[in-house]
């Protein structure tokens, strides 16, 4: 049994990055050094659901603290960046960098 509930999850845990949710940290551009360019993070989970799924929360195991969760991205647009900041309303493979 889960220590948190989906619902209690999304509330607590408001930087997750998923296709669903969009963190204010993950609008901004970061300069990527290799590239010489400000690139954007990709979504790490396709779903708000796959994300909790994928999470082990406080008190679940040796993978998260108490202060902080433990989460395995999927990449769902692939582990890479992003030309633009991700909207959920728009074809993706556009703005893949």
């Amino acid at each position: 049994m889960r220590k948190i509930t989906f619902a209690e999850a999304k509330r607590q845990y408001p930087n997750r990055f998923t296709m669903e949710h969009v963190p204010q940290w993950a609008k901004a551009s970061h300069y990527h050094t290799a590239r010489k360019e400000y690139l954007h993070y990709a979504p790490q989970h396709g779903s708000d659901r796959e994300w909790y799924e994928n999470t082990v929360f406080p008190g679940e195991g040796p993978e998260a603290d108490r202060n902080h969760c433990f989460s395995t991205p999927s990449w769902p647009l692939g582990h890479g960046w992003l030309k633009e900041p991700f909207h959920m309303n728009r074809d993706q493979r556009a703005i893949m960098a």
